[in-house]
């Protein structure tokens, strides 16, 4: 299923929101070196997506493709709850923005994504 972003229809739309810029004095420290070119350039804050789409489809390359416009940087924390329907077959996806494209597309680095299936 493809992403639904800010751009959509207000009844397609489906954006990661954010809730929080980060730890209190965080922000801006998590020392990596490919920050984005904004002063204080780093990301910290804590994004929620909820989806029906497959945790892979969360973590492939590119797949928000708005997160530049969203304010998504690379440090950023993404929690996701994939699921195919309400109270069936849940998962809990935990990811981090690894990069942001020329284009504007956040992807989440795989070796950060953690999952969790609640029944």
């Amino acid at each position: 299923m493809a992403y639904s972003g800010s751009t959509a229809g207000s009844t397609l739309a489906n954006p990661p929101r954010k809730v929080t810029e980060g730890i209190a004095g965080m922000v801006g420290t998590t020392g990596l070196t490919t920050a984005p070119g904004s002063a204080g350039g780093q990301g910290g804050a804590l994004w929620m997506y909820t989806s029906t789409n497959l945790t892979t489809d969360i973590v492939a390359s590119g797949f928000f493709s708005d997160g530049k416009a969203l304010g998504m940087r690379p440090g950023d924390v993404v929690l996701a709850v994939q699921f195919s329907s309400a109270g069936s077959s849940v998962q809990l996806l935990a990811g981090v923005v690894v990069s942001i494209s020329t284009a504007g597309a956040a992807s989440l680095s795989t070796g950060s994504m953690i999952t969790s299936t609640f029944g």
